[in-house]
């Protein structure tokens, strides 16, 4: 949507990147207002008919351009987007339709803004759902040019760093803009470094709770016990019982995924895990020897207990050390269950 070119009747906005949707519809409303036109119409497709926006859209106006502004549009269901269908074979030239929404819009919807007007798509691509692997690459893809963006760059491994701190956030494209925007400052003109990365971008728990999964299904005692040390005591302190809840919910996921004649789908259904989670569940379970995930699930539940009631609990200059603690022998033992199973 360039000023250069005339302002077209209708636009479907959308994308899983909020900020810059959000940032397309205060410039169209910003250059409907600039050039003479009227404040928008503000419609909600929840709330209103697309029949209702219709009629709007095709009432006269006596200020110059009208700008119909529909949020959520892709609420709506195939059936009921017919009357705009229609009206956007012939739409009135002094209004301007914008239809703004997180997803696609349908082919005959579709085909009807391609035809009138224009569609502004911002995120990774619709069929990328459901393929993490394809939407991984988009991310970081997206995290360098936000930085090439702000004056500086960013390597690709450090990209994927910044999207598995990120966690459940690394598929929020405002939040990693944001990130990003960050990493581009400290850096000024050169190059983001990993003392950036480290110094700026918080890891989130869960994310950080899934990598010392991967080193207990690994194996891997002294890299577990170091990222729990920094869990547990580190700067960014995570009180013991959260990280026992992550880890009771990934091996649940594990478990789940061990069951024979289980899919990844069976995982998503059962445990409510979706998109990175899943596949990690899923390529854990097939890493370590059938059984493991039930028996770390138990284990998991005898932390838990430990963690609210256990006497251990109480050893050390504070209950936080006694917490702790408990918590490591823990990891100890699922590490050892890994390893022997």
């Amino acid at each position: 949507m360039s000023r250069k070119e005339p302002l077209r009747p209708v636009y479907w906005i959308h994308g899983e990147d909020r900020a810059k949707v959000d940032m397309a519809v205060q410039r169209l409303v910003a250059r409907v207002e600039g050039e003479g036109g009227m404040p928008p119409e503000r419609f909600e497709a929840t709330d209103t008919p697309a029949t209702e926006v219709g009629a709007a859209c095709e009432a006269m106006s006596f200020g110059g351009t009208r700008l119909v502004l529909v949020r959520r549009a892709d609420q709506w269901k195939a059936a009921d987007v017919e009357p705009l269908v229609e009206y956007l074979a012939d739409p009135v030239p002094t209004t301007c339709l914008a239809m703004v929404a997180q997803g696609a819009p349908t082919p005959r919807m579709l085909a009807a803004v391609t035809a009138a007007g224009q569609v502004l798509a911002y995120g990774p691509p619709p069929d990328t759902r459901g393929n993490e692997k394809a939407r991984a690459k988009w991310f970081r893809a997206f995290v360098q040019g936000e930085v090439r963006r702000h004056g500086a760059t960013i390597s690709g491994p450090l990209a994927d760093e910044v999207l598995r701190r990120a966690g459940r956030a690394g598929s929020d494209a405002g939040h990693l803009g944001n990130e990003a925007a960050k990493l581009a400052l400290a850096a000024g003109d050169g190059p983001v470094g990993r003392e950036h990365v480290d110094a700026l971008v918080v890891g989130d728990p869960e994310a950080r709770a899934y990598l010392l999964g991967d080193l207990i299904v690994a194996g891997d005692s002294q890299a577990a016990q170091d990222l729990l040390g920094d869990l547990a005591g580190g700067s960014d302190t995570t009180e013991p019982i959260v990280i026992q809840r992550l880890l009771a919910r990934h091996f649940r996921g594990i478990a789940v995924a061990q069951t024979p004649g289980a899919t990844q789908a069976d995982v998503e259904r059962i445990t409510g895990l979706r998109g990175y989670p899943a596949v990690k569940v899923t390529e854990h379970a097939r890493s370590i020897a059938p059984g493991t995930g039930e028996w770390c699930v138990a284990r998991l539940a005898d932390l838990e207990m430990d963690l609210r009631v256990s006497a251990l609990t109480d050893l050390g200059t504070s209950r936080a050390d006694g917490g702790r603690m408990v918590l490591e022998i823990g990891v100890r033992d699922l590490l050892g269950a890994c390893r022997r199973r």
